[in-house]
């Protein structure tokens, strides 16, 4: 989507990202806040495997 809308701004890119995450993992990112599409995704790739790890407990 970000190839199509040039000049969007780093926020905007993880406000992207975020909005198309799972709802048990989006809405802990969108806790965080984070201001660009890096940190994000390492919210989401954190909580994605505490996720994982809480089914196999």
């Amino acid at each position: 989507m970000a190839c199509h809308a040039p000049g969007l701004t780093a926020h905007q890119r993880a406000e992207l990202f975020v909005g198309g995450l799972p709802d048990h993992i989006r809405v802990d990112v969108e806790m965080r806040g984070p201001q660009d599409l890096q940190t994000a995704m390492h919210y989401s790739r954190a909580f994605e495997q505490h996720a994982v790890a809480m089914q196999h407990a």
